[in-house]
């Protein structure tokens, strides 16, 4: 649900390496905790680490006001799972604990579950579930010393939380360098092992180009005096490319799975074609139809077949001297080894233009044969019009060139068994030209860039939940609190990567990747039938659709209640995603409640926000401030909002 982002010009912004592979998953909503409460001494410690780590992976907020979570999630997911779930949160916050040191700690978690399900439930299972497991942690040596723990243990409250939260998908410089330069050939390997295990859809090529560019940091990091300044700068950057193409392969497979090999091999077509323009029509043909052969295996995870035809594919295509003589940027790739010669060509920039190519394709120009090739044979002729314009427009998104060629093949449809077939499609393509589209979606996305670098990180996110509350209010904040990171993120990488000229194909590209994956991820029709009918759309037109829709006015809106939103001392902390975090709960609890929200009302209740938490951060006692306020604030928030 991704787009429509000229009207967050004009909507209110409330003022404002691979442990986990960026955003390209829902992400986890980290667990405030209180200040003033002290680490846990209750009797039954190893039991409530158990527990509380069920409750950490399930991102259950740590001050909501629901009480006794662990009976809660006792009960839905039965013992089996309930084992389960406590397993991969134990695995994934004491990953240096073998497995022996876990399974004592799942009976014993199983045992206190049952007891927080009892008739006399135990009275910590009503506790800070955050709280609870960072001091039983804190509370054992072993635990502590064995997983690395002592820094975190030494902080306490939000500092503590978010130093757990960082040493979950931390990769310490100095043990990975210890272990790199003794042995890289191993440690590559038990890379690929532990990354291929967690990804087991994902190609073998892309894993091996991953380990390839995780060698190359540490290479690089290593040898450095300050190791781990040098790791965790370059780590973010080595993720946000992880995300990237893990989240491009999953877009490709997804489109294959619903639109099929017809719409895969017009989007290589265009890709290529951009990239390759010295390669003709007819070479770029037979490129593309094995390079769609290789989707279908590589997508339904037979990897054996898969290598072995995108091998092929990239021998056949590095063997062909008189294509390498002319596309510079492919003979450079197919100097690679083997392995990577297929992610190469995959990566590179657009080749120059071939002299005396014309700036302007007009498909009238050979209207007569254009017609005459589209009655016998429609693919082609097609084909040959997504040709055309791809290898003069590499600054188009592939999404606009399809765009226009629905449009073009409606009109060939309409009018090439026609005598006057020539006027015919002039006129049936008077309002459509390619290089206004072009030029029209560049100009957007560079205005959207402008609003993105003119607001901070935090206003423009809360844009963008202000937004898509508004068209789907039945979504879950989760869902929602995702959407508006992946626009941020998109417009914040492309903006700054790509400026200007090469915009367009970053974000409209990326932008329905997203859309795809949304699709994919969510069943549309549990959130509202407009969001339904987009994603049933054709591919082309998925962002159109979305950037469409109105506020939803038919939603029955909830009553706002103060024991939804939890704002408390927290909010005093300078940590900037706590405090984005609390800000867009509250816009996506107010906004919901009336989609039609004006900007006035939005920016009282901002304004409301804010003097509550300078008085309460101000006062002695912050948490009884906050007790006070916060049910004031939704209170009057509603009242502003009544519908």
């Amino acid at each position: 649900m991704i787009d429509r982002f000229h009207n967050s010009i004009k909507e209110p912004c409330i003022s404002p390496f691979l442990g986990s592979i960026a955003r390209s998953r829902p992400p986890s909503i980290p667990p405030s905790l209180h200040p003033s409460l002290r680490p846990c001494a209750c009797p039954f410690i190893m039991q409530w680490l158990s527990v509380c780590s069920l409750l950490v992976l399930l991102s259950v907020s740590a001050r909501s006001q629901a009480q006794n979570q662990i009976c809660t999630i006792f009960t839905e997911a039965k013992e089996d799972g309930f084992k389960s779930l406590i397993l991969v949160g134990l695995a994934q916050n004491l990953p240096d604990s073998t497995l022996g040191d876990l399974v004592p700690l799942i009976a014993e978690a199983l045992a206190m579950g049952v007891k927080c399900c009892s008739d006399t439930p135990p009275e910590d299972c009503d506790r800070d579930v955050a709280d609870l497991f960072q001091s039983a942690v804190c509370s054992s040596e072993t635990l502590v010393e064995k997983n690395h723990l002592k820094m975190c243990c030494e902080k306490t409250a939000a500092e503590r939380t978010h130093c757990f939260l960082d040493h979950k998908a931390k990769l310490p410089a100095a043990d990975q360098c210890e272990d790199f330069k003794k042995d890289h050939k191993a440690f590559v390997g038990r890379f690929i092992f532990k990354f291929s295990k967690s990804n087991t859809m994902l190609q073998p090529h892309v894993i091996l180009a991953i380990a390839k560019g995780y060698g190359e940091v540490l290479t690089s990091c290593c040898g450095e005096a300050e190791a781990q300044t040098c790791f965790d700068t370059k780590k973010a950057t080595f993720q946000r490319a992880v995300a990237n193409r893990v989240t491009e392969l999953k877009a490709l497979c997804i489109v294959h799975k619903k639109y099929g090999d017809r719409v895969v091999k017009a989007k290589k077509l265009i890709q290529y074609s951009q990239k390759m323009p010295q390669a003709s029509f007819q070479e770029m043909g037979g490129m593309v139809d094995k390079i769609v052969a290789t989707v279908a295996p590589c997508c339904s995870g037979d990897m054996v077949t898969c290598m072995k035809e995108r091998k092929s594919l990239v021998d056949e295509v590095c063997a062909d001297k008189s294509v390498l003589s002319r596309a510079a940027g492919l003979s450079a790739c197919c100097k690679e080894d083997a392995v990577h010669r297929g992610s190469c060509v995959e990566a590179m920039k657009p080749d120059s233009k071939p002299d005396g190519l014309s700036e302007h394709y007009d498909v009238h120009a050979d209207i007569a044969a254009v017609c005459q090739t589209f009655t016998k044979t429609p693919d082609v002729a097609m084909g040959k019009l997504v040709y055309e314009i791809s290898v003069r427009h590499p600054e188009s998104s592939q999404q606009v060139i399809l765009r226009f060629a629905k449009e073009a093949e409606q009109a060939l449809l309409q009018c090439c068994d026609k005598e006057d077939h020539a006027e015919c499609v002039k006129t049936a393509l008077a309002g459509s030209d390619i290089d206004k589209k072009i030029t029209d979606e560049t100009d957007y996305y560079k205005k959207m860039c402008a609003v993105e670098t003119g607001m901070n990180n935090n206003a423009f996110e809360k844009s963008m939940m202000v937004h898509y509350t508004r068209i789907m209010p039945q979504a879950s904040f989760d869902q929602l609190h995702m959407v508006s990171e992946r626009v941020h993120d998109v417009l914040h990488d492309c903006c700054k990567d790509e400026p200007g000229h090469f915009i367009l194909p970053c974000a409209e590209e990326k932008l329905t990747d997203a859309i795809d994956a949304t699709c994919e991820d969510y069943d549309p029709s549990t959130i509202n039938p407009r969001i339904a009918h987009c994603c049933s759309q054709s591919y082309s037109m998925r962002r159109p659709c979305i950037l469409a829709i109105q506020p939803d006015t038919e939603f029955t809106p909830p009553e706002l209640d103060a024991s939804n939103f939890h704002m408390g001392p927290e909010l005093c902390t300078k940590d900037s995603k706590e405090l984005l975090l609390s800000g867009k709960k509250l816009l996506y609890g107010v906004v919901r409640h009336k989609t039609t929200i004006t900007e006035e009302q939005l920016k009282s209740i901002s304004t409301k926000y804010h003097s509550m938490k300078e008085k309460c951060c101000a006062a002695e006692d912050q948490a009884a401030c906050f007790t006070e306020e916060a049910p004031k604030l939704v209170s009057e928030s509603a009242e502003l909002v009544k519908v």
